[in-house]
């Protein structure tokens, strides 16, 4: 799983374009912000921000789902495909939504990657808006953040170590008890089986193994190392 880069993000309103396309890059607006590590916002970021007050009533009160779709670390059809649905289900169109959108991923993706607290986020906002724009705006947008921002720090993190290597996503684990085999007629020895299911970049699989008693000793005092 490839976490895009939330500099990438933004969308520029004088070229409308759909959810989750390519972006276009676009000069700075020299209003620093905590969420870029003190530097300046995209010329852009403020007024697609400012498009989520222009919505229809009912858009802003289910803002959620088409915001939370758009936090998906990579945008393809299935998000497309929800979008579309969204749109028609409001009787809107996606140049509507689309620069505001847009505007909050970039400032939550680049919230997290900055380490920015909720405070930080709430500064940035009021930097790019007016007092009563930035007000109405936070209404909105400060319980989705505070929902998503855990989430996002999962999926940051889960990518700081995907890229490294094979990734535990799930255990499964069975207990057998052997009686016996063609090497030795009566054995009577417990045997657990875990298959860890992975993800290795963009590919998922699994692998079994079986551990003999002390084995899992073994393997229970490393992992007391980790969780305690």
């Amino acid at each position: 799983m490839t976490i895009q880069d939330p500099s990438a993000s933004t969308a520029q309103t004088s070229a409308p374009t759909p959810v989750g396309s390519a972006p276009v890059a676009s000069p700075d607006s020299g209003i620093a912000l905590a969420c870029l590590m003190g530097a300046p916002a995209p010329a852009d970021l403020a007024g697609n921000l400012a498009c989520l007050l222009a919505l229809p009533e009912e858009v802003q009160a289910a803002y959620s789902e088409a915001l939370q779709a758009n936090l998906q670390p990579v945008i393809d059809d299935r998000v497309e495909t929800r979008m579309k649905r969204f749109c028609r289900r409001f009787e809107i169109d996606s140049e509507q939504l689309a620069p505001s959108i847009k505007a909050c991923r970039f400032l939550f993706t680049s919230s997290v990657k900055a380490g920015a607290s909720r405070e930080d986020f709430i500064a940035d906002v009021k930097a790019l808006l007016s007092e009563d724009k930035a007000t109405m705006v936070l209404d909105r947008l400060i319980p989705l953040f505070d929902e998503a921002f855990p989430q996002l720090m999962q999926a940051a993190a889960f990518q700081s170590i995907a890229e490294h290597g094979k990734v535990v996503r799930a255990v499964h684990w069975r207990m057998d008890v052997i009686k016996g085999s063609d090497h030795v007629m009566k054995l009577d020895m417990p045997v657990a089986t875990i298959t860890l299911q992975y993800q290795e970049g963009p590919n998922s699989g699994q692998a079994s193994y079986q551990l003999m008693p002390e084995q899992a000793a073994e393997l229970k005092r490393a992992l007391s190392m980790l969780v305690g």
